[in-house]
């Protein structure tokens, strides 16, 4: 049976849904399942096979039935609560992925996807008089801990909410860019056929500029709302921005910039070209931020308690107000004049399309400290006797989300 689990993990590492490798790792599973009732294994079994299957509908049903199987063997098995729900609500179950998703919260308070599915079913099938009694019930059934497990779910509706109008927004948005587009360039060729002493054509040109100036702010702000298509890959994180900032050096001028690595940072999922595009632009504003002689550091390493790397970028710099700290990653909004406001905006939406978040600490005169915290990806870490936990690729649409399970 252990040959088989071993050969299963073999072929899932890395396999695309539907492929030779996939077929043989789930025949594998499947195996020993019909032959075994009583192995040890059963919990790190179903999950890896839960985890296989659900990623067809069609698979539905018996991926249900191998998680629940799974959880009988492991009660306590919180991202395995989190799966079973999220298939249960796409099976039209609520009533029972809502408690799902409530256990896995009660087992971890801090895993977040379970925040995030819950958030996602209040928002899709319940009414406000529904949500209004299950705010209720949460605040008995979690006791001291309610607030908290409130607050949280509260902040993943308002991001649902702002993602809807975004979505919106960016399609009507879209069109409006492609006719500003289409009336600029019609524009700037009338300009250039008319002759150069044409009276008026001083304002034309002045009209043309603002036009181009308010286009590129209106796709920044689009850019803003929605995340290109990403391409993840395994990325060693040191060695990007490593080679990130030593690019940015000529750029700081007499400011110091210093690139710092803690040893043995575990590899991540993650798109290397966006991943950069964020810290170069944190790392830019920070340089910007400090006055001459100034100091940036930026600094990766991991941190085992959130299970993550961490990307930061400090700066000893002026800092920035306690009352603009909560609107710097707002589209639009900027604290410099030749800022347009959606910098940072983009940083965050980069953290959010991996999973991962980014925030400040600042104090007024001491600078400001810009973190990125991404998830690690169990499945490149050197533990031999465990499952862990492999994140599918980021995905920013408002559909729930489930763990992979693989060693």
């Amino acid at each position: 049976m252990e040959t088989h689990f071993q050969m299963a993990l073999q072929h899932a590492r890395g396999a695309a849904p539907g492929s030779d490798d996939y077929k043989k790792a789930v025949e594998h599973l499947e195996h020993i399942l019909s032959v075994d009732d009583q192995s040890e294994e059963m919990d790190r079994v179903c999950f890896l096979l839960g985890s296989l299957l659900d990623d067809f509908p069609e698979n539905t049903s018996r991926a249900i039935a191998v998680y629940r199987r799974g959880l009988e063997a492991d009660p306590l098995f919180a991202p395995g609560h989190n799966n079973l729900g999220v298939l249960l609500m796409q099976n039209g179950q609520i009533l029972s992925a809502l408690g799902e998703l409530k256990i896995a919260i009660h087992l971890e308070p801090d895993y977040m996807l379970p925040y995030r599915n819950l958030a996602r079913l209040l928002f899709q099938h319940m009414s406000s008089a529904q949500m209004e009694r299950e705010y209720a019930s949460i605040t008995e059934e979690f006791g001291v801990r309610a607030s908290s497990i409130l607050a949280r779910l509260s902040l993943e509706l308002i991001d649902l909410g702002r993602a809807q109008v975004y979505e919106s927004l960016y399609t009507h948005g879209h069109r409006i860019k492609n006719l500003m587009g289409l009336s600029g360039s019609r524009m700037r060729r009338a300009i250039r056929n008319l002759p150069p002493n044409t009276d008026g054509l001083d304002d034309l040109q002045d009209i043309a500029h603002e036009q181009e100036h308010i286009y590129n702010q209106w796709v920044a702000y689009l850019r803003s709302m929605k995340q290109d298509t990403m391409n993840p890959a395994l990325v060693d994180v040191p060695q990007l921005i490593k080679k990130m900032t030593h690019k940015l050096s000529a750029r700081a001028g007499n400011k110091e910039l210093i690139f710092a690595a803690e040893p043995h940072v575990p590899q991540v999922i993650a798109d290397a070209g966006m991943l950069s595009e964020a810290v170069t632009n944190l790392t830019l504003n920070a340089i910007e931020a400090t006055e001459d002689n100034g100091r940036v550091t930026v600094q990766v390493g991991a941190d085992t308690e959130r299970s993550s790397v961490y990307i930061e970028v400090e700066d000893n710099g002026p800092g920035i107000p306690e009352n603009l700290q909560t609107r710097i990653f707002d589209p639009g909004f900027s604290t410099r004049e030749r800022g347009n406001g959606y910098g940072l905006s983009i940083c965050s939406r980069i953290a959010a399309a991996h999973r991962g978040t980014l925030r400040v600490i600042s104090r007024p005169g001491a600078g400001a400290v810009f973190r990125i915290d991404l998830p690690v990806d169990f499945e490149v870490s050197t533990q031999q006797d465990s499952i862990g936990l492999q994140r599918r690729v980021p995905d920013t649409s408002r559909d729930p989300i489930a763990e992979e399970f693989i060693q």
